[in-house]
């Protein structure tokens, strides 16, 4: 089964009718990557970046969790991370937190993904 991106599915927090399409994906290269050794680091974060000045534009009660559910969405796209109900769910719940902190999970995804890649050469 293909993974579904989570701003495609309805009831989630990043569904269509939350997640704008104006909220745009970055290439993979863009990614954020982590490591990060800091809160700082990962606030530094060109992605990071850009869900604040979204948000900084049309700010409001849960109006960040579609712009970090675009990053998450990237990140497991990027990765051919397969999602199941139980993982979106979680990953819905995840883009409610800070920018940075789903920056890490992103960078962890991302890495993780890398390693792979390195390890099947």
């Amino acid at each position: 089964m293909a993974s579904r991106p989570l701003s495609s599915l309805p009831g989630t927090r990043s569904s269509p009718d939350v997640c704008s399409p104006d909220v745009p994906r970055r290439a993979v290269a863009a990614m954020t990557a982590g490591p990060y050794e800091t809160e700082r680091q990962a606030a530094e974060d060109p992605a990071v970046r850009t869900a604040w000045a979204a948000w900084d534009a049309d700010p409001g009660v849960a109006k960040m969790a579609p712009h970090n559910a675009r990053m998450l969405d990237d990140a497991c796209i990027a990765a051919g991370v397969e999602l199941g109900a139980y993982d979106r769910r979680i990953l819905a719940w995840l883009a409610g937190w800070e920018p940075s902190t789903v920056a890490v999970v992103c960078g962890l995804i991302s890495g993780a993904y890398a390693a792979g890649q390195d390890g099947v050469r």
